[in-house]
């Protein structure tokens, strides 16, 4: 799936299927209001969501890997069970049988999805907290994503933002050797 795949969106057509399995409840969020002077805080937030995620995906590979079954084989199975369209445990075992997935593969796989859910949970709860550590909204947060998708200068103001704040760092920290 897209979301054990380095450098993807946090958000990805495979969220369903987690979001399904975890009975997590989507909410539809209208985006607030934001400035230029909020472009420093979200710049900075976005960096440390990125690297909760990195690092979430980083800890989902290994789990899968933990459980026996490679990056590749996991997706493979992955696929048969969104194209089968497997809602219960029987749909599951029928999916399992046509696609030649061993009963061990099968139990690999539900203890890895099982791991990754976990995962995202405490990812998804450690994100938030880095955002409202940082001042700003989780409403705000995702207006800021949600615009920046559309709005190329938007997207540039928050590029430059967080080339000077790299900047910034790699500076101090030169200062400080």
């Amino acid at each position: 799936l897209a979301w054990l795949t380095p450098g993807t969106a946090w958000a990805s057509p495979a969220a369903p299927l987690l979001a399904q399995a975890a009975n997590v409840e989507v909410v539809d969020v209208t985006p607030a209001a934001i400035s230029d002077s909020d472009i420093p805080t979200f710049a900075k937030a976005y960096q440390e969501v990125q690297l909760l995620r990195l690092q979430a995906e980083q800890d989902m590979a290994k789990a899968v890997e933990d459980e026996g079954l490679s990056i590749e084989r996991f997706n493979a199975i992955a696929e048969t069970q969104l194209a089968g369209a497997a809602e219960s445990p029987e749909d599951m075992a029928k999916v399992a049988e046509k696609a030649k997935i061993s009963k061990k593969e099968n139990k690999q796989f539900k203890a890895a999805v099982d791991r990754i859910i976990a995962i995202r949970q405490e990812t998804e709860a450690e994100m938030e907290k880095a955002i409202e550590a940082d001042g700003l909204a989780i409403a705000t947060f995702n207006s800021f994503l949600e615009q920046s998708a559309d709005d190329t200068d938007l997207k540039r103001k928050i590029s430059d933002e967080i080339v000077k704040q790299t900047l910034e760092k790699s500076d101090s920290a030169a200062q400080a050797e």
